[in-house]
């Protein structure tokens, strides 16, 4: 599931590009039989598996696996054609063996299938643009660290959310 956005403005055919690109990245997930979520800015996008952000990041048509999430060392790398070449046994060693980095979600405590998967306003015609936290089943939104989970919570007075 690809849930980006875009950063910066980019021209019509950068955009087709990297769309083209973040298909063939889905897909790839989607042939390992991995469910993951890929999060973020449509250049440089996310991929989260469960409560990780896993250790790799795509360039150009390049999806590159690292032993660590912060500027690790490539350790193995796939070319993201529309026919995906690969070795299953690296990446399962690249799963297993690198630092991923974990993530963190805001949900309500009473109704725990429930997480802030958003922000909206309250009178988009209005001067007065202040936010606020949406709620939703699907789409969770994706914090990277805790205490900026903890921020948003006491920032929109959100005592009945706890982060997990």
């Amino acid at each position: 599931m690809e849930r980006t956005t875009m950063k910066r403005k980019l021209s019509k055919e950068l955009i087709q590009t990297v769309q083209k690109r973040n298909y063939r990245l889905a897909k790839f997930w989607e042939e390992l039989g991995l469910d993951v979520e890929i999060v973020g800015d449509m250049e440089t996008p996310a991929v989260v598996k469960d409560s990780y952000c896993l250790a790799c990041y795509v360039h150009n048509f390049y999806l590159i696996f690292t032993d660590t999430y912060d500027r690790g060392n490539e350790v193995y790398r796939v070319k993201l054609h529309s026919v995906f070449e690969y070795d299953t046994d690296k990446i399962i060693e690249w799963l297993k063996n690198s630092t991923h980095r974990k993530i963190y979600r805001i949900r309500m405590k009473e109704h725990p299938k429930l997480y802030v998967s958003g922000y909206s306003m309250k009178d988009k015609k209005s001067t007065d643009k202040q936010k606020y936290p949406v709620f939703g089943k699907y789409s969770a939104k994706v914090f990277f660290t805790d205490q900026y989970a903890k921020d948003i919570i006491d920032i929109y007075q959100l005592e009945y959310c706890e982060v997990v």
